[in-house]
């Protein structure tokens, strides 16, 4: 089900009454509403509770059948699924059903391809496609199959005629899942123009356009939502400031940051960008000092740490950076960041091997496949015993074709550089020149030995006469 405002309240009403009186009667769509809500909260426990209740009622229901048999695979309770399955098979109305739910199942047993197919069949017979487009991209979403959700809700937008906001809503962020920042854009564009007034749509606009690092973009969307609607806009405001901060405007930035702690003064998300500002400027006494009180007033406040580990590593003592870092990984949850930044101040260290062992513990990740500075990093830690190694790795990402690919060539010509394959070399210096001229100049801070090489410069002076 997806989440409408208005449904979830009434929903929510709902349960509250069936939890003061489940002897209660309700209609057939009440019973829904309440299972529904539960759902939501993730409680099958409640839903199925639920559903049983609602069926000595509605003892008839083919549609309760099929929510019981939903809330079944939810808990991974395949078999019972499948009986309760059987049970609405003679109704021919509930082909359609069946074939989704059958689908649910494969995709939980990782059998996407006949998910896929089942997926398709229920498509074909349903006279409601948006409906049947709803659920099945409904349930792909909450199991995290964003490749799957995305195949059916860009299906959705070519077959359906109406405009769905709430297909269009989890699209653009199938399209953030993916790291598709500027197809995330244009949905919530589209949604803005849908509805001015969609403070959501807003606010999901800006944080887009903050992943793709357009931060004025990012500070006019923010603008546009606040206009919208000012209630419980902190997270927004938090936002524009951390924009503001970004594009050098400290001042600015802190004015608003110190305007939030006038309403909400134990805000550590305000202090801790007040912090940052501070600490961007170069003040790191102030920095430290907000840090410090961060964690006091919240020992989990783990970006506080890594604040105070960025601080310790800039006074070159990494000994302590490193102690400050160790508080912010934890081994249930990846944070990529966290783990580069480790593994720089280990490289500091000299600890080689634990760097390389860091980095290897989420590069291969999906959430790093974009990452251009992970796998410049984690290339430097293998070129320090295999250069040849760190040219594969590169030469992988750079035939991938994804972001910052200049970096990639200008990398790839300092290492083929030092492994004296100077044609090799020239030819990523040339690429690299067509795609940023100005990172030459970083090349030559990384590898000023090329500025003697002949070959190199007669490149280089003449793509700078030709510009």
């Amino acid at each position: 089900m997806f989440e409408n405002t208005n449904y979830i309240q009434q929903s929510e009403k709902l349960a509250k009454r069936y939890e003061n009186d489940k002897q209660r009667y309700f209609a057939l769509d009440e019973f829904i509403a309440i299972s529904d809500y539960y759902v939501l909260n993730r409680n099958y426990k409640n839903a199925l509770e639920v559903n049983s209740t609602a069926e000595i009622f509605y003892p008839s229901s083919f549609e309760l059948k099929a929510i019981k048999a939903d809330l079944y695979i939810k808990c991974n309770e395949f078999e019972k699924a499948e009986e309760v399955i059987k049970t609405i098979e003679c109704n021919s109305e509930m082909i359609p059903d069946i074939y989704i739910l059958k689908g649910e199942i494969c995709i939980k047993k990782s059998q996407y391809k006949s998910a896929e197919k089942l997926f398709d069949k229920a498509l074909k017979l349903s006279e409601d496609k948006e409906y049947a487009l709803e659920i099945i991209c409904d349930f792909l979403v909450m199991a995290h199959q964003i490749q799957f959700a995305k195949k059916y809700l860009e299906l959705a937008q070519k077959t359906i005629s109406d405009i769905n906001s709430d297909l269009l809503y989890w699209l653009g962020k199938c399209y953030e899942y993916e790291s598709e920042y500027g197809k995330a854009a244009n949905i919530y564009e589209k949604m803005t123009a849908i509805d001015p007034f969609d403070e959501n749509a807003w606010d999901d606009l800006g944080d887009a356009y903050m992943l793709m690092s357009e931060y004025e973009k990012a500070i006019k969307a923010f603008d546009f939502r606040l206009a919208a609607s000012s209630a419980n806009a902190s997270e927004t405001l938090i936002n524009k400031a951390e924009c503001l901060s970004i594009l050098k405007k400290n001042d600015e930035a802190i004015k608003i940051y110190n305007k939030i702690l006038d309403f909400e003064k134990d805000n550590t998300d305000a202090m801790f960008g007040i912090a940052k500002c501070y600490e961007r400027e170069g003040i790191y006494g102030i920095a430290e000092r907000i840090y410090f009180d961060i964690v006091s007033q919240d020992p989990e406040y783990i970006d506080a740490y890594y604040g105070l580990a960025i601080i310790y590593a800039q006074k070159n003592d990494f000994k302590t950076a490193e102690k400050f870092m160790r508080k912010t990984l934890n081994d249930n949850e990846i944070i990529p960041a966290f783990l580069i930044q480790m593994s720089k101040i280990l490289l500091q260290q000299d600890k080689i091997t634990e760097a390389k062992q860091t980095m290897e513990k989420f590069i291969y990740n999906d959430s790093c496949k974009h990452d251009y500075r992970a796998w410049l990093l984690y290339a430097e830690i293998i070129a320090i015993d295999d250069i040849e190694k760190a040219i594969d790795i590169l030469e992988t990402k750079y035939s991938e074709s994804f972001y910052s690919i200049a970096e990639i060539s200008y990398h790839l010509a300092y290492y083929n550089f030092i492994n004296n394959n100077i044609s090799q070399c020239a030819a990523y210096i040339e690429r690299g020149l067509e795609l940023n001229s100005d990172m030459m100049t970083a090349f030559f801070e990384l590898c000023p030995e090329a500025m003697l090489n002949e070959q190199i410069m007669s490149i280089y002076f003449s793509f700078k006469t030709k510009k």
